[in-house]
């Protein structure tokens, strides 16, 4: 645990973690030099905790001492407004045990509020890298658990992950190197409310910024996806509708714009993409039925270039089946849309597109000679294709997962 200020919740988080059904555990705390009674509060505990107080710039900071000062070999974390639930140690345990050759597991979580009651809860499934970063998929940490061999692989000794986004790149590095096993069940609580890091503007800005940088690494030419622009492109625009909507959602708009800026700014500074010929961005969709309508009935306006007459529709937001009323109602009578500045995102991929995610993140696990994860890769995009029923319950697509809201379960 790193903790600073957390007293309304403290002592909830370090009972959870002080009543597990697993003995044999070690409680690494890491307090930023609190001022609102938290260090008083742990101090009480003595020697049934490991504390260290001490300022530090930032959470990162905090992270890093927390986990340095960490023996065991496996490591969990639990913050100052989270719970674990009393067997999570002891389920992750035996898992580990069981299967060697996994380097990290997570499983379900319910969601509170800062004074842990509980406002809904996460159905994970089986990690998937790509979904990971389109942000269709989210393993919470507390959920979550790693083998200390595992981390020191991916250069925890060495602090070598990014400092903006450790938590992202942790799991990206954890991805390429080693399996991530979905144990089935709630490990924790996992708190939501305004006051938490992450709905912090500049924390946020700079984790946003973190994750562009990691994703840029990721798709270019030698990084893990090696020089793959559309897998990038899906990835950055994953982050937009997931970051930007949350930010709108919490009732931060301007956040939402800056976060939109940074990704907009990552796309602008590479090449622009294309999805079955045509420029994968904000005005995708408009942009392709622009296209098809000039390809019917665009060639038939005397003087009209293609770009004059895709650019009109576009501005029109037209996307019509470019039958002649459709395109001349649009033309004549619609309105420009006067603020093209707004947050706006293409579709999301579709089936067939996702399976082709998938494959190219099997072939990308082959290239580095991770059979485990490409097998689990082609089975992914089997499924999503329709080829291939699975047997096993947890990969299938009709499985109930993500979010849902405590009052409507």
């Amino acid at each position: 645990m790193f903790v600073l200020n957390g007293a309304r919740s403290v002592r909830r988080a370090v009972d959870s973690v002080l009543a597990q059904t697993y003995p044999n555990i070690e409680f690494v705390i890491q307090d930023g030099a609190s001022t609102d009674g938290t260090l008083d509060i742990l101090k009480s505990y003595g020697d049934r905790i490991k504390l260290k107080s001490e300022p530090d710039s930032n959470p990162t900071e905090a992270f890093w001492r927390a986990i340095l000062r960490c023996t065991g070999e496996i490591v969990g974390s639990c913050l100052a407004d989270e719970e674990l639930l009393p067997d999570a140690v002891e389920r992750a345990v035996r898992a580990f045990q069981a299967d060697p050759g996994i380097g990290a597991t997570t499983g379900d979580a319910l969601i509170t509020d800062i004074d842990g009651n509980v406002t809904g809860s996460w159905t994970s499934g089986p990690f998937n890298f790509v979904d990971y970063l389109t942000v269709d998929y989210s393993p919470y940490l507390v959920s979550s658990f790693f083998r200390m061999s595992a981390l020191k692989n991916i250069g925890l000794d060495a602090q070598a992950w990014i400092p903006t986004a450790v938590e992202f790149d942790l799991w990206c590095q954890l991805a390429m190197s080693t399996r991530i096993k979905y144990l089935p069940g709630t490990f924790a609580k996992y708190a939501s409310h305004p006051g938490q890091m992450s709905s912090t503007s500049g924390n946020v800005l700079e984790h946003v910024r973190g994750r562009m940088e990691r994703i840029s690494g990721l798709c270019a030419p030698g990084g893990f996806f090696d020089d793959r622009p559309l897998l990038r492109a899906m990835f950055i625009w994953g982050h937009a509708r997931a970051f930007c909507n949350h930010a709108v959602n919490i009732g931060k708009p301007d956040l939402a714009r800056d976060e939109y800026r940074i990704m907009m700014d990552t796309l602008a500074s590479h090449p622009a993409v294309l999805l079955d010929g045509v420029i994968y961005d904000a005005d995708y969709e408009y942009r392709r039925a622009a296209l098809g309508a000039w390809a019917r009935t665009g060639k038939a306006l005397p003087g009209a270039t293609q770009a004059q007459f895709v650019d009109r529709l576009i501005k029109r937001r037209y996307r019509h089946d470019g039958s002649w009323p459709g395109v001349l109602k649009t033309l004549l009578f619609a309105s420009e849309v006067q603020d093209i500045s707004d947050i706006r995102t293409p579709p999301p991929p579709d089936k067939k597109l996702k399976a082709h995610l998938y494959v190219e993140m099997a072939r990308s696990y082959e290239r580095a000679g991770l059979g485990a994860q490409a097998l689990e890769s082609w089975r992914f995009a089997a499924i999503t294709a329709g080829i291939y029923i699975p047997d096993d319950e947890l990969y299938r697509v009709d499985r109930k997962q993500g979010w849902r809201d405590a009052k409507a379960q």
